[in-house]
């Protein structure tokens, strides 16, 4: 199973969507997705979750999320970094929905109509509509939060943001369960603990997921087969073919042919 760990450029982002993706990912942002159509299981760190039509999820930062569309879902994504709004911020770092689903019966009946604002807005030219999109977005989020049930987060929630960020740093070195232990002063028993049990994913298929999405973006920019394994951090080309194919289901020379087709 391929995972994605997100460096996001930007502090906010609206846009209609059509359609989930089934990639599993994480980053330090909060997910926002509005379903005006379709709907889609949720998995939310490993436990599943229904979004139908009308519902909103909500998943807080570092928390791993990904879609199965049962129908195509369409509507809106918002992600925002959580340093946006001061006064939710202890609410966005500290704490957790034991569900990220908010029921179209407790949404303000004109949810749509509201994230196409704010959408259109942050999309704007205009730095004043920018700020009205975030003062639109905070209004939102006054409302929604107190429908859902905030718990304090774990007591490895910590570990876990850390084992995340140094892995998406350092994936292209000779990453492994040693070097990581004695760098973020874990053990490494625990290490495989919160892999297995939290994400479902060995240690170093997770390490390999993150190379492979690296090969990926190099593949598309006609680099060497060769020069694309050795900078995503393989140790050998028979390797990269073989992890290459487990994660995309073709070969790295297949799916350069797919993208040039």
């Amino acid at each position: 199973m391929r995972y994605q760990v997100e460096k996001r450029s930007s502090a906010f982002t609206a846009s209609p969507t059509q359609g989930l993706s089934p990639l599993p990912h994480i980053h330090p942002h909060l997910e926002m997705i509005y379903a005006s159509a379709g709907s889609s299981i949720t998995t939310l760190d490993n436990q599943e979750f229904l979004l139908e039509e009308g519902d909103l999820f909500l998943s807080f930062p570092n928390q791993i999320h990904f879609y199965y569309d049962q129908s195509p879902v369409n509507g809106y994504m918002v992600i925002f970094s959580p340093d946006m709004f001061r006064d939710l911020k202890e609410d966005f770092q500290n704490k957790r929905p034991t569900c990220p689903i908010i029921k179209r019966s407790q949404l303000p009946t004109d949810m749509a109509k509201r994230l196409s604002v704010i959408t259109e807005k942050n999309a704007s030219d205009s730095p004043y509509d920018r700020i009205c999109a975030k003062g639109h977005l905070l209004a939102l989020l006054g409302e929604l939060i107190p429908h859902m049930d905030l718990v304090p987060v774990s007591a490895d929630h910590d570990s876990i943001k850390n084992l995340m960020n140094y892995c998406s740093e350092k994936y292209t070195e000779n990453l492994t369960l040693d070097s990581v232990s004695k760098e973020l002063h874990l053990s490494k028993y625990y290490i495989s603990h919160i892999f297995k049990e939290r994400m479902n994913i060995g240690f170093t298929d997770f390490v390999n997921s993150l190379r492979t999405e690296h090969a990926c973006e190099l593949l598309k920019k006609d680099v060497s087969i060769t020069d694309v394994a050795f900078s995503s951090g393989f140790s050998s080309i028979r390797t990269f073919n073989r992890v290459f194919l487990e994660n995309m289901g073709m070969t790295p020379r297949d799916y350069i042919k797919s993208k040039h087709a």
